[in-house]
């Protein structure tokens, strides 16, 4: 384990994040915020890490720690705010695998199935914790449609997408007006940890009336799923998956201390993509890369893995009419997460990380 070969992650460093880790160590106050990116059942491949960081690691900070999640990163945040962490997320892995498909399911029966994940992870009694987390200050992200992405017909929606993806072709920046950015918050009387962008953002507390809804909508992928309108107690407005714009979470962090300015990323992949339309557009660079510590499974280790890639929404396809299968490759990555996780703890206990880091 001393090899930067014999890991089963990589971790990628910007050049702020590694000078603050090579003059500084690293531990868990080391972070001025963590990130849960979209994406999937890709997140299977970091779940026992989940269980360590929220369960263990993170509650011996000193400090609250802002978390920003989109999409399934929205889910993960929600199973780390529970009472016990680990519990959640193997509740969170269940329900996800039990997904089951017709051949081309409608956005309806989409929409109803992560409705049932949602209903397993989140623990009614738990709420009140979730929303007066002692240290974990929730932000779940929401992407707000405007102009023609917000329509209620079909047709018309999927062309206010194309004219945005037509947007973002030209640059990120121009995304600004076919869509705004919504924060959803446990702890209103957080401090700002988001400094302004291109995006108007727009921030509403949670509550135990719209915790749920809003973990959905964060989820809600476009044209794939039913789009969630008018949240309860906050304005108005179609909203769809909150990675339409941070998809890998290229947060524009602001009121950075010295000691704590690292944006920590447990990731599925080494690239880090700022929205969702930027998926395809290789040449395209995060903005806010400096501050990043991007923790992702080794390219080795996923080559190993059955098809020699992590879990993709793709699989419900590919392994359309043989869940057993989709399910055995499913828990392969699982028990490439556990390695993960372990490998991971043991070079906070050797104080080893900065031997380890590449360039971001």
């Amino acid at each position: 384990m001393n090899s930067l070969h014999t890991l089963p992650f990589v971790l990628r460093a910007g050049s702020a994040a590694r000078t603050q880790i090579q003059n500084l160590g690293f531990n868990a106050n080391s972070l001025a915020a963590l990130g849960a990116p979209a994406g999937g059942p890709k997140f299977i491949i970091q779940s026992y890490l989940d269980r360590f960081l929220f369960g263990e690691w993170l509650p011996q900070r000193v400090a609250a720690l802002p978390a920003f999640g989109s999409s399934i990163g929205a889910f993960r945040l929600l199973a780390g705010a529970h009472p016990d962490p680990a519990a959640a997320a193997e509740r969170l892995y269940v329900a996800y695998c039990q997904q089951h498909y017709a051949s081309k399911p409608t956005a309806q029966e989409i929409t109803r199935e992560v409705g049932h994940i949602l209903n397993a992870l989140l623990q009614k009694e738990h709420i009140p914790t979730i929303l007066q987390h002692p240290w974990l200050q929730l932000n779940l992200l929401t992407t707000r449609c405007l102009g023609l992405a917000a329509a209620k017909q079909p047709a018309w929606q999927a062309l206010g997408f194309a004219l945005a993806f037509g947007s973002n072709l030209r640059s990120r920046q121009h995304l600004a007006r076919r869509f705004e950015r919504c924060v959803f918050q446990n702890q209103t009387k957080a401090p700002g940890v988001l400094a302004k962008d291109s995006f108007r953002t727009h921030y509403h507390a949670l509550t135990p009336e719209n915790l749920a809804t809003v973990t959905l909508a964060s989820g809600s992928i476009p044209l794939v799923m039913e789009t969630v309108r008018d949240i309860p107690n906050s304005p108005e407005g179609a909203h769809i998956d909150g990675g339409m714009l941070d998809y890998h979470m290229d947060l524009p962090l602001q009121n950075i201390q010295p000691t704590a300015g690292i944006l920590f990323i447990p990731h599925y992949e080494q690239r880090i993509v700022s929205g969702w339309f930027d998926k395809h557009l290789k040449r395209r660079q995060p903005s806010h890369h400096e501050r990043m510590l991007v923790l992702s499974p080794s390219p080795e280790v996923v080559a190993k893995l059955p098809g020699g890639k992590i879990p993709c929404r793709k699989d419900f396809t590919i392994y359309h009419g043989r869940d057993r299968q989709r399910l055995a490759a499913w828990q392969a990555a699982l028990t490439v997460s556990e390695d993960i996780s372990g490998s991971f703890q043991h070079l906070l206990k050797q104080g080893t990380i900065g031997d380890h880091l590449q360039a971001l």
